[in-house]
């Protein structure tokens, strides 16, 4: 009834009928009508309206990118400031573009996508089916060769399966054909080609 009486702007008085209940109106009901306080049906002002209603501001990417790096650091008051300055939405549109763009046969967005919780089976799936070379425990992300007698330089990424841990090596392998010719870093044990090496390092656990 109380909802029924407020469509009208009006005080609301409460009055107790004959049979002991009590009832509520716009209008007077009785020698004992009593205003309730605090209820109105009465029309907010302009200002409490649009005090109410007023936006949240929006934050730009790069404030967003630090109240959620702030957010992961366990700062609570920046996760609530991400959360309605357009974090959530901002994320999901990204999302939704490397998605695309993954699908269209980038590398880096898959990685982006899908590896940010470690080397998930998701993640391993999706960055070893567009790598141009890749083993059962690593995959190359992409190689520099500044001259043709210069050595080849190769960035690697391990996945092993059964483990969430990602680590990244860079691989050298000489111009010329040899026992020795690929290294990872300062090792003194060399390997004649650059799959051999990958697998090696990826497969011992670190």
């Amino acid at each position: 009834m109380l909802l029924a009486y407020q469509q009208a702007p009006a005080q609301i008085y409460t009055c107790t009928a004959e049979d002991g209940t009590r009832v509520f109106s716009d209008k007077r009901c009785g020698p004992d009508a009593k205003v309730v306080k605090g209820v109105t049906t009465r029309k907010k002002s302009n200002a409490a309206a649009t005090s109410r209603t007023a936006p949240v501001k929006v934050r730009s990417p790069a404030e967003l990118e630090q109240l959620l790096e702030r957010c992961n650091d366990g700062d609570e008051a920046a996760c609530m400031t991400w959360s309605k300055g357009g974090g959530p939405e901002q994320l999901r549109a990204m999302e939704r573009q490397q998605e695309t763009s993954c699908a269209g046969g980038s590398l880096t967005a898959c990685e982006q996508r899908y590896c940010r919780d470690g080397a998930t089976d998701e993640c391993r799936k999706r960055v070893m089916s567009l790598a141009t070379l890749s083993g059962e425990t690593w995959y190359l992300r992409y190689q520099q060769k500044l001259t043709a007698d210069a050595p080849a330089t190769y960035s690697v990424r391990c996945l092993r399966e059964g483990s969430r841990e990602i680590r990244d090596v860079t691989i050298s392998c000489a111009p010329t054909a040899g026992p020795n010719r690929c290294q990872v870093g300062q090792a003194q044990q060399g390997f004649p080609r650059l799959d051999a090496a990958a697998a090696s390092y990826c497969s011992v656990q670190q």
